[in-house]
């Protein structure tokens, strides 16, 4: 599975859901590509007042504000949906 995490350096919510992000991944066996909106100007135009933004392969998109029980439900959900099986 594949997670993109849209951010911008210096943005406090995106600062905060990047350690659950990443240890979520990890348990989900997911990667994680990252997209530094000031670097990307698509990304820039479609997220610059909604990052952070957290897209899942097959799964739901994820706006600020988001909190790691979120983030956690969204992925079980979209590992139950790509495998048919019960989350880990």
């Amino acid at each position: 599975m594949r997670i993109t995490f849209y951010y911008r350096p210096g943005c406090g919510l995106c600062e905060e859901i990047e350690e659950p992000l990443t240890q979520l991944a990890a348990a989900h066996n997911a990667e994680i590509a990252r997209v530094n909106i000031d670097e990307d100007r698509a990304a820039l135009r479609r997220y610059w007042d909604k990052i952070p933004v957290i897209e899942i392969e097959g799964g739901p998109t994820l706006a600020a504000p988001i909190d790691g029980q979120a983030l956690a439900a969204a992925l079980a959900r979209s590992v139950t949906i790509r495998t048919g099986e019960s989350p880990p």
